[in-house]
């Protein structure tokens, strides 16, 4: 299961790179660091294809919802609350050239 669940993952992002970039892209541009969080809960389906909720979230308020996240419990993130401490340090530690 956990191969299939990080397959999925793969593809999405992959699938759905240039809407996730723009909106790390813009985040970046207003003078955050931050992540991009993408909402798969309730996609819309029409003619142009699948969409999905995407939010910048800036490192100011990341923690807290990322901790908000954990108490929605959502069963991907409850596997993996783990990672908040590693989402928070690559937020801080990142450095583009």
């Amino acid at each position: 299961m956990p191969n299939n669940l990080l397959k999925w993952q793969e593809n999405f992002i992959a699938t759905n790179l240039i809407a996730i970039a723009y909106n790390a892209w813009a985040g970046y541009l207003s003078g955050h660091r931050g992540a991009v969080i993408a909402s798969t809960n309730n996609p819309t389906i029409s003619i142009a294809g699948e969409t999905f909720k995407s939010y910048f979230v800036a490192r100011t308020r990341l923690a807290a919802f990322l901790n908000a996240w954990l108490d929605a419990l959502d069963p991907v993130i409850l596997r993996h609350h783990f990672m908040n401490a590693h989402i928070l340090e690559s937020v801080d530690n990142y450095h583009h050239h």
